[in-house]
């Protein structure tokens, strides 16, 4: 085998490689979800009052799943929103959000820079993050990046200044591909080798 005809091949290895590393990357997986725990919009999670949207859940039928990660899933859980400062144009100020078990211990924390109140089809409006979005807690596996947010509005009700909503809710994240950039060092170790 001549030497173009090695170094094409270990070329094309790499390639390959790096292309199944960046195919693998953009693969997020569901940190924590939930279905809407409300039956009607008499227990609503949210309520945007004038330019403060606030929200939370402290009642039973909250069951948080979490399918993307080796944790249990955690009925009546329950979450809390920092008030929200929103804008006419609807990116809110940043926050936090809490999630925590049945019993009050903290299972999962969402810190964000800024997110969206954003009106959607049919009359619907989702809340959802924008910038530098970060996840920790209990429940949290380590090394995420790409993390994001949202919230889905449901039987949203108008007030004399704004309206509250039920809500479902999901989170994921990318998992950072340690092992893939061991094989990838592996190739780039090989083609150095074969020089």
């Amino acid at each position: 085998m001549s030497f173009l005809h090695r170094r094409f091949r270990a070329v094309a290895l790499a390639l390959i490689t790096v292309g199944a590393c960046g195919a693998w990357t953009a693969q997020a997986i569901t940190i924590a979800t939930f279905a809407d725990p409300a039956a009607d919009g008499s227990t609503p999670l949210f309520m945007l009052s004038g330019m403060t949207l606030t929200g939370g859940w402290s009642a039973t039928g909250l069951n948080l799943l979490t399918p993307g990660i080796p944790a249990p899933d955690f009925p009546d859980a329950h979450f809390t929103l920092t008030p929200l400062t929103v804008s006419p144009s609807g990116v809110t100020s940043g926050g936090s959000i809490l999630f925590t078990d049945a019993s009050s211990a903290p299972l999962f924390t969402i810190m964000f820079d800024s997110g969206q109140l954003s009106p959607i089809a049919f009359g619907a409006t989702e809340f959802l993050s924008l910038n530098v979005v970060s996840f920790s807690g209990p429940i949290v596996p380590p090394g995420l990046n790409m993390e994001s947010f949202a919230f889905s509005f449901a039987n949203q009700t108008v007030t004399p200044l704004g309206f509250t909503a039920t809500a479902s809710f999901t989170s994921s994240a990318v998992p950072e591909p340690a092992s893939i950039m061991l094989l990838a060092g592996g190739v780039a170790s090989l083609i150095r080798r074969r020089r």
